[in-house]
């Protein structure tokens, strides 16, 4: 317990509440003896004052005045001098600042000078000078009433100061605990991402640094195990078409090589595309991963992009023709110089362009637009295909992925994650927009200006 941080939270708000409470406590029973003791300096004086104008009053001046028993008193050290009197917190002085009587340390009739001389306090009686009351430095002693005042008073501070301090160490322990809360829910988290749990529903997180980490570790939690799911369901669907084409290349010539089956140009062309779908869904791959780990070399060039897309366009015009599917294709006039990889792009095209007429019906229309905004090239796929659900849009960009799977069209399900590789490799972007039953957009931005495209090494994230 005595190392753990709540603990030393607890131990550093007693401590700082402590030195706080004892340095007021300090201040405030200083300022109030010295305040009081003040006041009774002032009431001490005060009485002196009018027992001298009572006396000169009677007899007319103020020699031979004695101040009463107690009166303004201080303690008496010593034995005094013969005819002295006892130290006193004020002297009596007549017009010209002499003492009027003794003291242990000021013989009567003593000129008074100095600071005690310049604190002196004029009497006058009918409006004349009838004297001075001067302090002596000796503060006068305090009668048992008021002893008990201080005594009730200092007390009173030091029970403030002790329940204050008990308030500090319970504010310390809830602060501590409440400080700590996201802490201990992200150690629960870190032992759950130990054992391999998923995560749970993140906890309301106060708006604070430590509820940014928190939010932030289960978002990591929840892309973790999102990764792990996707590299599962990415090998199991590998394995899952490689088999089929294996098993068809692999029965094949066993059923050649056994007699079962006859070699015919029929069979023989249908080992090769089988082989053919097998070293495209290898090669893709390979390109993937060059992407990923940011090795996919661009050459990078000045190129008319209107030229590239009408040459993908044209290359597939006659499966559209075959399919009953328009196609339609929008550039403006002129050149538009754009820096890419003119065979990366073109890729990018023709995987847009298969999908677009794989998916859409006969009668159907695909229709590609290019167009220059500010510093940026873009160019769209548009058809009139069974489109996609909104729900499934977010995930049409994962590796074999593929929205129907009753409608699998023989390619590999890698052609729009290539895409968004090759798209981002050029420091673009691509979108797609899609209404089931109305068709499908996707539309791709490539900036305009020459520049050193910096691969970085990434892993990607399957939301």
């Amino acid at each position: 317990m005595w190392h753990t941080l709540a603990f030393n939270l607890t131990l550093a708000f007693v401590l700082v509440a402590a030195l706080a409470l004892g340095a007021v406590g300090l201040i405030s029973w200083s300022s109030t003896r010295a305040q009081f003791t003040g006041f009774v300096q002032d009431r001490a004086r005060d009485r002196i004052v009018t027992q001298v104008q009572g006396y000169v009053e009677a007899t007319g001046s103020v020699a031979g005045f004695r101040p009463l028993p107690g009166e303004g008193r201080g303690p008496t050290h010593g034995a005094r001098p013969q005819g002295a009197m006892d130290r006193g917190s004020f002297v009596v002085l007549d017009p010209s600042r002499r003492a009027v009587y003794a003291l242990p340390d000021l013989p009567a009739g003593t000129v008074l000078t100095g600071e005690r001389a310049a604190a002196a306090v004029p009497v006058e009686v009918n409006g004349q000078l009838a004297g001075y009351v001067a302090p002596t430095g000796v503060a006068p002693s305090l009668d048992p009433q008021s002893e008990r005042f201080l005594a009730r008073t200092t007390g009173a501070i030091l029970w403030a100061m002790l329940g204050a301090a008990l308030v500090a160490v319970l504010l310390g322990v809830l602060l501590a605990r409440m400080l700590l809360a996201p802490m201990r829910n992200l150690r629960r988290g870190i032992r759950g991402m130990q054992r391999g749990e998923a995560p749970g529903e993140a906890p309301r997180a106060r708006v604070d640094e430590f509820g940014e980490v928190l939010t932030a570790f289960y978002e990591m939690h929840g892309a973790v195990v999102r990764n792990q799911r996707a590299q599962r369901e990415l090998t199991a669907n590998v394995a899952h078409d490689l088999n089929t084409p294996l098993s068809v290349i692999g029965g094949t010539l066993e059923g050649m090589l056994d007699g079962t089956f006859r070699v015919t140009p029929e069979r023989l062309a249908r080992l090769q595309r089988e082989t053919r779908h097998v070293s495209g869904l290898v090669g893709d791959l390979r390109f993937l991963s060059l992407a990923d780990a940011g090795e996919l070399n661009l050459d990078l060039r000045e190129e008319n992009l209107n030229l590239i897309v009408n040459d993908a366009v044209g290359s597939v015009r006659d499966a559209a023709s075959r399919s009953g599917v328009a196609l339609h294709v929008t550039v403006p006039e002129g050149a538009l110089g754009v820096t890419l990889d003119a065979r990366q792009v073109t890729r990018v095209l023709r995987n847009l362009l298969d999908n677009a007429l794989a998916y859409t019906p006969e009668g159907g229309r695909v229709h590609v637009t290019v167009r220059r905004d500010d510093d940026v090239a873009v160019f769209s796929v548009e058809d009139t295909g069974v489109g996609i659900d909104v729900g499934k849009l977010p995930f049409v960009f994962d590796r074999l992925y593929r929205a129907d799977e009753a409608r699998v069209t023989g390619g590999s399900g890698l052609g729009l994650t290539i895409v968004r590789s090759v798209v981002e490799a050029h420091g673009g972007h691509v979108a797609i927009e899609s209404t089931p039953g109305v068709g499908t957009t996707v539309t791709v931005a490539l900036p305009l200006v020459a520049r050193k495209i910096r691969h970085e090494q990434r892993s990607r994230s399957v939301s």
